[in-house]
């Protein structure tokens, strides 16, 4: 018997976790009928507005930052705004996504940004009015600035702002409403636990982040001269890091985005509290396009089904219990590098990694070298073993040892 990756959330049935987020990939009907032939078990409307500013964009509006290390490692550098569509307009792209979603059974849920208390209410009802299953409220979009009032980050960073625009949204309509979480806030817990107050069913942890390069000859900025929203593979441990504090602190679902790359990081968020996760870069900048979606879906359930898991709930959290506090983390127990001379190629760089004065090039066989580690002298650190790129170097010692697989 297959595991089964379906489920219910806030009264809403997903066939699957992988949500595709509000963004390119859904920026009208027609895209998000793609999510939908794809396997998404949930779409997320781009971004609409009252702004004409969010809704013209610029162009060129995306590059990558560290190209070299496409696919793996790598950054999206970015400057798109919301859905181009005024509401109105959205609405009719709305009504036809939902005709998708009900055929591939995939849940809908619309995404909105207001410039007053007034229009987050008309734009909320709107949505929902339009066939959305749930709602998420952007508060961490890393672009809206200088535009004279709240909203995106600038919004998610202040609690009570953010509590205030929740509870008016969600007393406004039926369906369940998640609020987006920025990554600038000086405590996305504490903007968690308000808009919970507030009223809100589910957050999103955690968007990207307001970020700036330049060109080195030049000074300029890149793209068009002004900030642009950064985020990548490399944001995953970010991410986990805040869905696993919100889901410790707070009874409340989440719905994990940024730093998706592979089906293992689906696994990982689901492992850290996440109910659904979340995808963008992924199907944007990867190989496969929406292909990738199918990739997350069956990795996902394979994974499960070889480690005895039927469903998502019983995986979900497992690494909350075994997370430390401080004051927890053993002190005592000692490790110690060791050299595995059949991988060494006698390059010398552990020598530039190690600050104890442990490693020394010795001579074997004439003039080849290979590393030594003097055991009595190394700290076990664990640098050289994390960084040799022959993995020459182990580390072991008398307690528990887990340098990850460095992926």
């Amino acid at each position: 018997m297959r595991t089964d990756l379906g489920f219910d959330l806030l009264g809403v049935r997903f066939k699957n976790p992988i949500v595709v987020a509000s963004a390119t990939p859904s920026k009208d009907a027609r895209y998000m009928l793609k999510c939908c032939e794809a396997g998404a078990g949930g779409v997320i409307a781009k971004t609409v507005t009252f702004e004409p500013k969010l809704q013209k964009y610029v162009s060129p509006r995306f590059t990558v930052l560290h190209k070299k290390g496409w696919p793996h490692t790598f950054s999206n550098y970015s400057c798109e705004f919301l859905a181009t569509y005024t509401p109105a307009e959205w609405i009719n792209e709305l009504k036809l996504a939902k005709k998708y979603c009900l055929d591939h059974g995939v849940v809908l849920i619309g995404s909105i940004s207001g410039s007053t208390t007034d229009n987050w209410v008309e734009l909320a009802q709107m949505v929902e009015g339009a066939g959305s299953d749930m709602l998420e409220l952007n508060f961490g979009c890393p672009h809206p600035r200088d535009l004279g009032y709240k909203s995106g980050q600038e919004l998610g960073s202040d609690p009570e702002a953010a509590a205030k625009v929740t509870q008016l949204v969600v007393n406004s309509v039926s369906v369940p409403v998640f609020v987006k979480l920025t990554a600038e806030a000086v405590d996305p817990v504490a903007v968690a636990r308000r808009v919970q107050q507030a009223g809100a069913g589910g957050v999103t942890a955690i968007n990207r982040f307001p970020a700036l390069d330049i060109d080195v000859d030049s000074g300029r900025p890149l793209l068009h001269s002004t900030f642009a929203g950064v985020g990548g593979p490399w944001m995953r441990p970010i991410a986990l890091k805040w869905i696993a504090k919100i889901a410790r602190e707070i009874d409340i679902p989440i719905s994990a985005t940024n730093g998706i790359w592979t089906w293992e990081d689906v696994v990982k968020a689901i492992m850290c509290g996440a109910t659904t996760v979340q995808t963008c870069t992924a199907i944007m900048y990867g190989k496969k396009g929406f292909g990738i979606i199918g990739d997350f879906v069956e990795g996902l359930r394979s994974f499960m089904e070889a480690k005895g898991y039927f469903s998502i709930a019983e995986m979900r959290g497992i690494t909350l219990p075994q997370i430390k506090t401080w004051d927890a983390v053993d002190r005592e127990s000692r490790a110690v590098s060791r050299v595995l001379p059949e991988r060494c190629v006698g390059c010398g760089l552990c020598l530039n990694w190690c600050f104890y004065d442990a490693v020394s090039l010795d001579s074997v066989e004439g003039n080849r070298k290979k590393a030594l580690i003097a055991a009595e002298a190394c700290d076990g650190c664990g640098l050289c073993a994390a960084l040799c790129p022959n993995y020459a170097i182990e580390i072991t010692g008398s307690g528990a040892i887990f340098l990850g697989n460095f992926n």
